[in-house]
């Protein structure tokens, strides 16, 4: 007999690869109108108007939860196998104290400033985390060690797309203003910018040569989210008081572990050509897949009590982020 869990596992997967298909159409019909919007983000909102349309049983919806941080958590992991260390250190060796630089001052800075201004501690540290490193998978990466709520997830996903979807343009936008040439306006992009696929649309568009050089500077970044969310349970235990409460929430989660491991992997072993590509298209698939569950536990109500002040927040930090690494590109060059 089939167990009442993969039965109800069985009813939570139709709606999420419903809602990932449609994201993804709706996507390609975006492109093809020159409009680049995350499918990550699409997911979401698509997961967020079914369930708005058509309610779940509480239990098909809390399998679809379950589901889908299972499946971000394998996103991440293989999202590790992107990094060859060996390749970043040689090809983009500045951007790996810049970054560190620039990472770690936003996710300090605007982790305290939220909490200062009425951010709940969780979604500030999501909305810190999401712009200094790599925006989705970093703040759903954050949500366990941060305790974070589905809302708040939702929330500082949400802000944290529409902040880098504005980058997405405005950056390249200023390109020419500013007066920048490829390698610089690359790497710019690059250490600014939150999602991966956005820093490739956005850098790209300034040349062949930024588009390389900002996809590098990019993976450097994604390379410190291992040590931030060490680093992060490590400030939390301490700020709550010891290891007792915590010790459902493991010090180093099991997926960092396999994004470290991947990222292992992808250093030391000389890869077959495809195999690089085609695990970004997996973990892409995976992101979209889990985000739709995401949007289908909301409700744009949840969404909206949050208010005005974290999204504040989410411009002042991608803001930040932006001015700083500009900073080092004009004044002192990214090499």
């Amino acid at each position: 007999m089939v167990s009442a869990k993969v039965k109800t596992a069985a009813m939570a997967a139709p709606p999420l690869l419903a809602c990932a298909v449609l994201a993804y159409a709706a996507w390609y019909g975006l492109r093809q109108l020159s409009l680049q919007i995350s499918p990550i983000a699409l997911a979401m909102l698509i997961g967020m108007f079914a369930a708005g349309v058509l309610p779940l049983p509480k239990d098909v919806s809390k399998e679809i939860g379950n589901l889908s941080k299972t499946i971000l958590r394998w996103g991440i992991v293989l999202m590790g196998l992107q990094l060859d260390l060996k390749r970043v250190v040689l090809t983009a060796g500045p951007a790996v104290p810049v970054t560190l630089v620039a990472t770690g001052s936003t996710i300090a800075l605007f982790w305290w400033l939220g909490r200062r201004i009425g951010v709940s501690g969780a979604l500030s540290v999501l909305v810190a985390i999401g712009t200094g490193v790599c925006g989705a998978a970093a703040i759903v990466a954050a949500s366990a060690p941060a305790r974070a709520k589905d809302e708040e997830t939702g929330y500082a996903l949400g802000v944290i797309t529409l902040c880098g979807t504005i980058a997405l343009f405005a950056e390249p936008a200023l390109m020419p203003i500013l007066g920048l040439q490829e390698r610089a306006f690359g790497f710019w992009a690059g250490s600014s910018i939150h999602e991966v696929a956005q820093v490739v649309a956005a850098a790209f568009t300034g040349g062949t040569i930024a588009g390389e050089v900002g996809t590098v500077v990019k993976l450097t970044r994604v390379l410190w989210l291992a040590p931030c969310l060490i680093v992060l349970s490590l400030v939390l235990r301490r700020l709550e008081g010891g290891d007792t409460k915590d010790a459902k929430v493991p010090l180093v989660p099991w997926y960092v572990l396999g994004f470290l491991g991947m990222a292992t992997i992808g250093t030391i072993i000389d890869l077959p050509a495809f195999v690089r590509p085609t695990m970004n298209w997996v973990a892409g698939g995976f992101f979209v897949v889990a985000l739709a569950g995401v949007g289908l536990g909301l409700k744009f109500g949840q969404i909206m009590a949050f208010g005005i002040r974290p999204l504040l927040l989410a411009a002042m930090a991608s803001l930040f982020i932006a001015c700083i690494t500009l900073a080092w590109v004009m004044g002192v060059g990214w090499v």
